[in-house]
């Protein structure tokens, strides 16, 4: 058992090694498009608070931690919003450890009397460490079965730096589809000045729209992100249904461009006055041995909305995730 235990942190840690360049994601994207682009800090009718909890690879030692918490606050005499975000993202067991804080401001124009186009900037602050002590190499599983083996070492390091992001997201009643850009400066996130370890740029899309069915019964939306940092890519693809404006279902397939299926992502949650809640499960769709019925991960997260604020006669106001809403309506999940 211990060694199998060890294999396992292994296999972990040479993942978070071969990674370590790449940002986290949420399966929820659609409830966490604050930590995605920051022109969503304009679109809120009314401010919101939220806090997101993800757990991937819950069944192996070296799991992947990531918390979430955001402020957004609406500007309407200025046609603006700003935000919030605070992340602290754990790798391998707390191997890698990312915190960062982020400052979002976003500016809405009207294009049309049907479509907006909102454009955010987000600036941040972030401090990463690497904790070489949790490591476990070859010659400590060597040494443990009594083979001599020449020690590894590594050395601890601990690195600070700003970074910016921009981004652009267009709706109207039905639709809503943004682009995004983070890491623009490419920082330096290691000890090493050559340029092969900056932080490569992230490239982000998203489209998604509501197809109200049976008199608002019952709604579908269908959506999709698509993401690419250097070589690695995703695609998530799939739809929620929101029964009542009260109870959401969803199924979601997480992919890369070679059509290379990686997770199934099952999808649930509820909204009770300005509380909502959502829970993501990814269920592993690779053979990786006996790791493959480990390999999951479990997502929460919670939104609360403050009220929304009576708007003068004739104008409308603001839906959540970039749709314009009647000024009383508070729809659950848009």
């Amino acid at each position: 058992m211990a060694l199998k235990r060890s294999f396992t942190v292994l296999v972990a840690i040479l993942t978070v090694c071969s990674s370590f360049g790449q940002d986290f994601h949420f399966s929820g994207f659609m409830q966490n498009m604050v930590y995605v682009n920051p022109a969503y800090a304009a679109l809120p009718s009314s401010g919101e608070v939220g806090l997101t909890y993800r757990n991937q690879w819950p069944g192996i030692p070296a799991s992947f931690v990531t918390y979430g918490a955001e402020l957004v606050v609406p500007v309407r005499s200025l046609n603006s919003g700003v935000g919030l975000s605070l992340t602290n993202d754990v790798q391998g067991g707390g191997v890698i450890n990312q915190s960062s804080a982020s400052l979002l401001y976003g500016y809405i124009f009207d294009i049309s009397n049907s479509w907006q186009l909102s454009a955010g900037i987000s600036a941040s602050f972030v401090f990463r460490s690497l904790n070489a002590d949790e490591l476990i190499f070859r010659s400590d599983i060597l040494n443990d079965l009594g083979y001599s083996y020449g020690p590894v070492t590594f050395d601890n390091y601990r690195k600070s730096y700003p970074d910016f992001s921009v981004g652009l997201i267009a709706r109207n009643d039905n639709l809503s589809f943004g682009i995004s850009a983070g890491h623009l400066t490419r920082p330096q996130y290691t000890l090493s000045d050559a340029d092969e370890y900056r932080l490569p740029v992230k490239y982000t899309a998203f489209v998604s729209g509501r197809l109200p069915v049976s008199n608002n019964a019952l709604a579908i939306e269908p959506a999709a992100f698509y993401s690419m940092q250097q070589q690695n890519n995703e695609l998530m693809w799939g739809s929620q249904f929101i029964l009542a404006n009260t109870f959401m279902l969803g199924a979601w397939i997480r992919q890369n461009i070679q059509f290379n299926f990686e997770d199934l992502i099952i999808s649930a949650g509820i909204s009770y006055q300005k509380y909502n809640i959502s829970y993501h499960y990814d269920v592993n769709l690779k053979k990786i041995s006996f790791l493959s019925t480990k390999m999951a991960a479990h997502e929460v997260t919670f939104l609360y909305r403050f009220e929304y604020k009576e708007e003068q006669k004739g104008k409308r106001a603001i839906g959540h995730r970039g749709r314009r809403v009647k000024k009383n309506d508070c729809p659950a999940y848009n």
